[in-house]
C-alpha cells in the first residue's frame, strides 16, 4: 500500500510512500483526499517529484480548505523545494543539522583522489551511474559540500551512507547533476538560431533536435516554441535527455514557478520572439504550465553520454555547459558521439567556454563569437 490513511481527533492524516507514478496509487490518494474534512494533513515521506495530476490537487485542496486546515509536510529537500517554486507552501521536517554555508568545506573535509577514485567505483559498480571520466576537482568539490551540509566528515562514513542507502545516494545525485537552465537563456544565441539557423534548415521535410542535458525542460520547450513562430514545429521533434531520471519527471510535469516567467519573456523578447510567450502556458496564481500543442513535440528520456550510444540522426544538436564538467579522453568520446549523430548538413552548438578539442578538424566554425559548428565537408560554405 502506497497511500494510508487515518484519523487523530478530527484531523484526517495521509502518508505517501512513493512519487505516485502509478496510476493505482494516484486514484487512491484523490480518494482519500475527498473531502471534506474538518482537517486535512498530507505527508510525502522520500517522495523527490510528484505528477502533474497530484500537484493539481494540492492546489485544489490548498483553495478548498485554506492554510490553517491543510498542511503538506515533506521528507525530501528536492520535493519541498519544487512546491516552493510551485507557490505550494509546505513543511520540511526531519532536516538533518547543517553547517553555515559560510563556513569552508575543503578547510573541514580531506580525503584524497584515490578515496575519490574508489567511491566513483561503487556508485559506477551499484548504481550504475559512470562518473569515473568526470573532472575530480568539480566532483571533490560537490561532494565536499554535501558532507558538510550532512554533517558527515568522516569520508568512510559517508562513502558507506552513499553505497548503502538509496534515498541519500538520490539527494546526492541530484547535485551531481547540471541543473541551470532557464527558458531562452542566452537569448543573443536563440536570435542566431531563429535568423539563420533553422531558416536553412527549414528546407529539410522533416526535423530532428537533439537537446542533450536537458535538466528541467526549460530548453528544450523554448526551442519548440520558437519553431511555432517559425511554423515549423509540425514538421520538428525535439528530443530532449538527461541522466537524472529525477529532473527529467520535472521537465515532463512542465510546470515552472511564476517569478522565472518574468525573465523568459525578456529572454523571448530580446532573441526576436514574434509572439506572446504566455500564450504559450496555461497560468494560474501557483504556476505557468506549458500548453499540451508545445509538449507533445518534445520527448523527454534518460541518456547518458558517459556510456550510452547514438541512436538516431539529428539536424541540429544542443549541449551547453555539460563538456566542462568532463575530463579530456570524455570530451574526445562525447564529441565523437556527436559527429556519429549529426546528419551531414546539421549543426553543433556548445556553450560558449568550450571548444571541439582535439576533434576540431572534423568541424567548421559556422558563425563568428557562437561556438556553433557544422561538418567539414557538409557543403555549407
Amino acid at each position: 500500500m502506497k497511500v494510508l490513511a487515518y484519523y487523530t481527533n478530527q484531523t484526517k492524516h495521509i502518508l505517501v510512500l512513493d512519487d505516485l507514478k502509478a496510476e493505482i496509487n494516484q486514484e487512491d490518494f484523490l480518494f482519500e483526499s475527498a473531502g471534506p474534512h474538518s482537517k486535512l494533513e498530507i505527508m510525502f515521506i522520500e517522495s523527490l517529484i510528484l505528477p502533474v495530476r497530484i500537484i493539481e490537487a494540492l492546489v485544489n485542496l490548498k483553495e478548498q480548505y485554506g492554510d490553517e486546515t491543510f498542511k503538506i509536510y515533506t521528507t525530501t529537500e528536492s520535493l519541498s523545494q519544487y512546491l516552493f517554486e510551485l507557490r505550494i507552501p509546505n513543511i520540511q521536517i526531519n532536516r538533518l543539522s547543517q553547517i553555515s554555508p559560510e563556513k569552508d568545506s575543503e578547510d573541514l573535509i580531506k580525503f584524497s583522489e584515490e578515496e575519490l577514485r574508489d567511491l566513483l567505483m561503487g556508485i559506477y559498480q551499484i548504481y550504475g551511474y559512470d562518473f569515473r571520466n568526470y573532472q575530480l576537482e568539480n566532483l571533490k568539490r560537490t561532494f565536499s559540500q554535501t558532507m558538510a551540509r550532512e554533517t558527515m566528515l568522516d569520508f568512510d562514513r559517508f562513502k558507506k551512507k552513499i553505497l548503502q542507502d538509496l534515498e541519500f545516494f538520490q539527494r546526492l545525485f541530484l547535485n551531481l547533476s547540471i541543473n541551470v537552465t532557464s527558458f531562452f537563456r542566452y537569448p543573443d544565441l536563440f536570435k542566431v538560431l531563429r535568423e539563420e539557423v533553422f531558416p536553412y534548415l527549414n528546407s529539410f521535410p522533416h526535423l530532428r533536435i537533439w537537446s542533450v542535458g536537458a535538466a528541467s525542460g526549460e530548453e528544450a520547450y523554448s526551442l519548440a516554441i520558437l519553431l511555432d513562430e517559425l511554423n515549423m514545429l509540425e514538421k520538428s521533434i525535439i528530443y530532449a535527455t538527461d541522466f537524472n531520471s529525477l529532473v527529467l519527471e520535472k521537465a515532463q510535469n512542465g510546470l515552472y514557478a511564476l517569478p522565472s516567467l518574468k525573465q523568459a519573456v525578456e529572454n523571448h523578447r530580446k532573441s526576436g520572439g514574434s509572439k506572446q510567450l504566455e500564450k504559450y502556458f496555461y497560468i494560474n496564481h501557483y504556476y505557468a504550465q506549458i500548453k499540451p500543442s508545445i509538449k507533445k513535440k518534445v520527448v523527454f528520456f534518460q541518456h547518458n553520454l558517459t556510456s550510452d550510444t547514438a541512436f538516431n540522426e539529428f539536424h541540429l544538436i544542443i549541449c551547453k555547459n555539460v563538456l566542462i564538467y568532463f575530463n579530456p579522453q570524455l570530451q574526445e568520446n562525447v564529441i565523437n558521439l556527436f559527429k556519429q549523430s549529426l546528419h551531414r548538413n546539421g549543426f553543433l552548438v556548445l556553450g560558449r567556454s568550450e571548444n571541439l578539442f582535439r576533434n576540431s578538424h572534423n568541424f567548421i566554425k559556422y558563425k563568428a563569437g557562437f561556438n556553433i559548428f557544422k561538418l567539414l565537408n557538409s557543403g555549407l560554405e
